[in-house]
């Protein structure tokens, strides 16, 4: 998860999401969005499947695991 924060901070931006705003989406805070993105801090298991239901995003790409994704728009 190297590449967690920045990764969640493109996904974010491709979906037009404010950082408020994909907190609301997933029922976390801002904050809890900040330190994701700035590497301070990582979420949990649960925290990262609700991410990836509500973003539409690959787990491979998110977790660092894979660098090509597809942005699926809701």
């Amino acid at each position: 998860m190297l590449d967690f924060g920045k990764r969640l901070k493109q996904i974010r931006k491709e979906h037009n999401l404010t950082q408020k705003q994909l907190a609301d989406l997933i029922g976390a805070t801002e904050r809890s969005i900040q330190n994701y993105e700035a590497g301070d801090r990582k979420p949990t298991f649960d925290v990262i499947l609700i991410i990836l239901d509500k973003v539409d995003v690959d787990a491979d790409y998110l977790l660092g695991r894979v660098d090509n994704h597809i942005v699926l728009k809701n």
